[in-house]
C-alpha cells in the first residue's frame, strides 16, 4: 500500500493520499508551516521540515500516520521553490537539514533516537543539500550572489572538506546514480556546472536558457534535464559528453520536472498550469495534461503509473495516470501545498 504525504504550507498541516483509491485518508497537524518532506529509505518514516526561527522537523510513522518526534532545529524559510532542504543517507540512520538562512549550517540527526548529533558552519543562504549514492559526501551549493561556492561535507566526520568555486549563485543541484558527476545549475547565469566528485573541480559549464533552475537526471545517468524558466523550455544535456544536445518547448514557467524510474518519460510541471510529457528517447513532447492553478511540484509512484502534480494556488492534487496521460482523479488538500513525499 502506497500513500502520498503532502505538505500544506497555508495549514500548516500534511495530507495523506491513499494511491490505491486516490482519497484523503488523514490529515496531520504539525508545528509551524511545513516546505518540505522526504522519506526514509524504506518509506517506514516521513520527515516533514517546517519554516521557522527556530524550525522543525515533525517524524510521521506511515504505518499509522502519527507524529511520534519533533526535533527543533535552526533557522529555515520557505525557499519559494521544491528545493532539497533535506538529504537522507541511503541506510536511513542520518537525516541532515539545512539551515538555509544568512546564518547558514547543517542539523545532523541520528534517526535512532532524533538527537541533534552535530551542526555544520556553511556560508550565508545555502540553497539545497544532496548525498552522493555512496553516502560519503553531503554536496551543498549556495544562493549567494557573492559567495558563489559549493561546500563538500564529508558525513563520517561531518566536517567541511571542499568549497568549490561555482560559475553563479544556485539553487539545484544533482548527481548521477554513479556518483561521479555533480551538476549544478547557476540560475543568474544561464549555465550549469559541471563537479568531478573524485577530484571536487569543476570540469566543465554549460550554456543552457534563460533562468536554469531544476535539473533532473535519468536513472540511466544518460541524460540531465535543465527547466529554464523565462524561456518554457527544457535543456538536455549528454553526460558523456557535457553538451546540450537537445532544446524542449514545454508550458510557461516550467518550476518542478521527475523522471519515470525506468527512464522513459519526464514530467515537468509549468507554473502556467499545465504538465508536458517529454520521451527522453527522441526528447520530445508527446502529451501536455491541463493540471490546476500553479503545479507547484510533482512526484511518481514507485510503479511509474501516476503522476502526482501538487498545484499550490488551487490546494488540490492533480493525479495523472502515465498509461493515458489523463487525469483520472483530483484531491483536496490543506492550503498552499508545497512538498510531497510517496512511499514505495
Amino acid at each position: 500500500m502506497s500513500f502520498v504525504y503532502v505538505a500544506n504550507f497555508g495549514s500548516m498541516s500534511v495530507s495523506v493520499i491513499d494511491t490505491k483509491v486516490n482519497r484523503l485518508v488523514a490529515n496531520i497537524q504539525v508545528q509551524g508551516l511545513p516546505v518540505a518532506t522526504i522519506l526514509s529509505p524504506n518509506g517506514q518514516y516521513c520527515y516533514v521540515l517546517s519554516q521557522g526561527f527556530p524550525g522543525n522537523v515533525t517524524v510521521i510513522d506511515t504505518k499509522d500516520h502519527k507524529v511520534i518526534a519533533t526535533i527543533q532545529v535552526r533557522s529555515v524559510s520557505s525557499p519559494g521553490q521544491p528545493t532539497s532542504l533535506m538529504a537522507i543517507t541511503h541506510d536511513g540512520q542520518w537525516l541532515y537539514v539545512l539551515d538555509n538562512s544568512i546564518s547558514g549550517n547543517v542539523t545532523v540527526i541520528d534517526t535512532k533516537d532524533y538527537r541533534v548529533m552535530a551542526t555544520v558552519q556553511l556560508n550565508a543562504f545555502p540553497s539545497a543539500i544532496v548525498i552522493t549514492p555512496d553516502d560519503q559526501f553531503a554536496y551543498v551549493p549556495n544562493a549567494s550572489g557573492t559567495d558563489r561556492i559549493v561546500t563538500v561535507i564529508e558525513t563520517k566526520t561531518n566536517q567541511v572538506i571542499s568549497q568549490i568555486r561555482n560559475g553563479g549563485p544556485a539553487s539545484f543541484l544533482k548527481i548521477t546514480p554513479d556518483g561521479r558527476y555533480a551538476y549544478v545549475s547557476n540560475e543568474t547565469n544561464n549555465n550549469v556546472s559541471v563537479i568531478d566528485i573524485k577530484v571536487n573541480q569543476v570540469i566543465a559549464t554549460v550554456a543552457v536558457g534563460v533562468n536554469a533552475l531544476p535539473l533532473e537526471i535519468t536513472a540511466d545517468g544518460q541524460f540531465v534535464y535543465v527547466a529554464n524558466r523565462d524561456d518554457a523550455t527544457i535543456s538536455v544535456i549528454d553526460t558523456s559528453i557535457h553538451q546540450v544536445i537537445s532544446t524542449v518547448e514545454v508550458g510557461d514557467s516550467p518550476f518542478s520536472l521527475k523522471a519515470t524510474a525506468d527512464g522513459r518519460y519526464l514530467y515537468v510541471a509549468s507554473r502556467g498550469g499545465t504538465v508536458s510529457v517529454i520521451e527522453t528517447r527522441t526528447h520530445q513532447v508527446i502529451a501536455t495534461v491541463r493540471a490546476g492553478l500553479f503545479p507547484f511540484t510533482l512526484g511518481i509512484t514507485a510503479d511509474d503509473r501516476y503522476v502526482y502534480v501538487v498545484n499550490r494556488d488551487s490546494a488540490m492534487v492533480s493525479v495523472i495516470e502515465t498509461k493515458t496521460n489523463q487525469v483520472i482523479s483530483t484531491v483536496g488538500v490543506g492550503l498552499t501545498p508545497t512538498a510531497l513525499a510517496i512511499t514505495p
